[in-house]
């Protein structure tokens, strides 16, 4: 018996994706965030295996991660293979709480164990609050956005959940951990073989001073004044998601 089965789409513009050799897979990229830092434009996705995962902090950085296969499967940094095509249909950001032995000297290539981490590596509320509050978060392809909002406005949709409160830590996590609870694209977003794109973050300025630092370090345990530990970062993944075009080997 014959089966139903969609063999391509008309995209918007009026170009057709056939379905061949396509899975479920996303494609995915990280990057690592100390706070404080005063960068305005981070960039996901403009580098491979083996280089430097891209690390932002307010001073030099001392040293850099080597990405591996946790940290992205991006074929080319910047843009697809030329036999490779996405349609994205979700952006899904993972956020991880770590810390640098010294805020002075930053190393991301050895995140210290503090003596009591509250819960590390997940996120706090105060951390996911500042990212949403600050933050915008855009998908750009070929120079043109084409996805732009808060970052608390894309939900994780999968992980662990918690609510508890960690020695004086509230703990937290981007949104629902449930597929339903996912912001998809209205239309899905295409990337054709290489073409061009990033997803990036901009630390908008909020007018109370020129240059913001991004303080995501969570107020002290038991402490009501606003004093935070400047040896936090975040380590954002974030998650394209939708049907991928596997390279023809």
């Amino acid at each position: 018996m014959a089966m139903n089965q969609i063999t391509k789409m008309r995209l918007p513009d009026g170009r057709e994706v056939a379905f061949v050799d396509w899975t479920d897979k996303p494609i995915f990229s990280t990057i690592e965030i100390l706070s404080g830092t005063t960068t305005q434009e981070m960039n996901w996705f403009q580098y491979v295996q083996g280089d430097s995962v891209p690390a932002f902090a307010p001073v030099a950085v001392t040293a850099q991660r080597s990405a591996n296969d946790w940290d992205t499967n991006l074929a080319a940094p910047g843009s697809m293979a030329s036999t490779e095509e996405m349609l994205v249909y979700a952006i899904r950001p993972e956020v991880y709480r770590r810390h640098v032995t010294t805020a002075a000297t930053p190393d991301f290539s050895a995140p210290a164990a503090l003596d009591a981490p509250d819960g590390e590596p997940m996120p706090t509320s105060t951390m996911l609050a500042v990212l949403s509050m600050r933050c915008l978060l855009s998908l750009e392809i070929s120079k043109k956005v084409f996805s732009q909002a808060s970052f608390g406005y894309y939900n994780q949709g999968f992980g662990v959940y918690t609510s508890d409160n960690a020695g004086g830590t509230q703990l937290g996590m981007q949104g629902m951990p449930t597929q339903t609870s996912v912001r998809a694209l209205t239309i899905p977003q295409h990337i054709g073989g290489q073409e061009k794109f990033r997803v990036f973050l901009t630390n908008v300025d909020d007018g109370t001073v020129s240059t913001p630092g991004l303080e995501l370090g969570a107020v002290a345990p038991g402490s009501n004044d606003e004093d935070t530990d400047d040896r936090v970062f975040a380590r954002i993944k974030i998650n394209l998601d939708g049907l991928y075009k596997r390279p023809v080997s």
